[in-house]
């Protein structure tokens, strides 16, 4: 039984939206695994604790606390929306199907402008300060035992990608303690997402003549990404653990909001359009550089 006009004001709000919700959880995304999702209660919020944790010593005679470092990064939230437009004679005129295919694309574009948002910070991170003032990605973040370095400028390559491997396992915190850091995840613009695969999937080293075992076979998981609009610049990234390399503010989730004939919205009695529409408050930002390693191989 098709849509009838009497049936828009009393029946589709409810059935949209319940489509709306199940198309948007069905989006794969990229944003949870490298980036903690953090809740907001204000405008916008001051991350003073983003430098390492310290280690455990033997309690010997007294404790010995550590404060906060003189970093800090605050994260604005933001407002965002997307708005579609529907014509009630297309609705009266049985044309669900087609309505039905617009709102699960506003669900995907709602879904997957986190992972825009995520993975936009990765391809500015040469250029962009984290906590420390340094470029998230740089060679020159302070420490007391000295500068530390999270990037470097070779093409993606076995040599290169164990290279990011080791010196990010090698990262210490203030006291010069190993952090333990495991890196796990590869993020690659779609020109490199073949050799990506290659590397990290073939059972023999694809870089050598002598049929030697591939030692970074399953090492880490790959991320193609469009948002990196550099062809050769490549990242590693260590996401298992609490504390991950980017921070997601959520201050209102995705909400679904619909201005239609049942709302007795102007709209609908004036121009004969519904309107659907989602918002949200929320940002990105940077979180611990150590846990990042960027090569911008399009400089080397």
């Amino acid at each position: 039984m098709g849509i009838v006009s009497t049936d828009i004001p009393a029946g589709l709000t409810a059935g949209v939206r319940a489509l709306f919700l199940k198309s948007i959880e069905g989006v794969p995304t990229h944003y949870k695994k490298l980036a903690m999702i953090l809740p907001s209660a204000k405008s916008e919020e001051k991350y003073a604790w983003l430098s390492s944790i310290p280690g455990v010593r033997q309690f010997v005679d007294e404790r010995q606390a550590n404060g906060l470092r003189e970093y800090s990064f605050t994260i604005e939230n933001k407002t965002w929306e997307s708005t579609i437009e529907v014509e009630r004679a297309a609705l009266e005129d049985e044309q669900y199907g087609q309505i039905k295919l617009r709102i699960q694309s506003l669900a995907e574009t709602a879904a997957r402008h986190k992972d825009q948002l995520v993975l936009e910070l990765v391809r500015d991170g040469f250029t962009n300060a984290g906590y420390d003032g340094a470029a998230f990605f740089s060679d020159d973040h302070p420490s007391p035992s000295g500068d530390l370095s999270n990037v470097a400028a070779d093409a993606l390559s076995a040599t290169a990608l164990q290279t990011a491997i080791t010196n990010m396992a090698k990262q210490t915190d203030d006291n010069g303690n190993p952090l333990g850091i495991i890196a796990d995840t590869l993020v690659i613009p779609p020109d490199l997402e073949w050799k990506a695969l290659e590397l990290v999937g073939s059972n023999l080293a694809p870089e050598s003549a002598l049929n030697a075992v591939n030692p970074l076979r399953g090492r880490l998981d790959v991320i193609v990404s469009p948002y990196l609009s550099d062809t050769t610049n490549w990242f590693v990234f260590a996401t298992k653990s609490a504390l991950k390399p980017f921070i997601l503010q959520e201050r209102i989730p995705v909400e679904f909001e619909a201005l239609d004939g049942k709302s007795g919205s102007e709209s609908a009695f004036m121009r004969d359009r519904f309107y659907y529409g989602v918002r949200a408050r929320y940002n990105a930002g940077y979180g611990l550089w150590q846990l990042a390693y960027g090569s911008a191989a399009s400089g080397s």
